[in-house]
């Protein structure tokens, strides 16, 4: 009983950790992790547009230029921003295109930069994000 006096705080907060970490390891549902939903688009190939299907989008559109080597055609000069890829995570620039009502465009001269945003965007549980892919001439 002195025990029980002694540790009676402790003694719940342990007996629900001993709880919570059994229902995880016996259970299927919970806490499931969701990285192959979030990459589904990737796989399936809807995250990737061209100039061409950016006029079909509807809202404030946001083309994100990542990196110097990009070139923007003039069209969209008014709603873009210059980020670098490795600043991407910064609280400004989250915020910036959390805030944007419409879909984001992430382009890159170099596509597997694009791609590595996208997919660390979509994780964080951003949606309406889509990649460029410019057609060569």
């Amino acid at each position: 009983m002195k025990f029980i006096k002694q540790y009676w705080l402790v003694l719940p907060l342990f007996m629900l950790a001993v709880i919570l970490v059994l229902n995880r390891t016996f259970s299927q549902k919970n806490f499931r992790y969701d990285a192959v939903k979030w990459a589904e688009p990737s796989a399936t190939g809807s995250n990737i547009l061209t100039e061409d299907q950016i006029a079909t989008l509807s809202g404030e559109i946001l083309l994100i230029s990542l990196g110097n080597e990009a070139s923007i055609d003039r069209q969209f000069q008014g709603n873009t921003m210059n980020i670098n890829p490795e600043s991407i995570l910064e609280k400004t620039n989250l915020m910036r295109i959390r805030k944007n009502n419409g879909p984001v465009i992430l382009y890159s001269g170099d596509n597997s930069v694009s791609a590595r945003v996208w997919m660390v965007l979509s994780e964080m549980g951003m949606k309406n994000i889509y990649i460029l892919k410019k057609i060569p001439a």
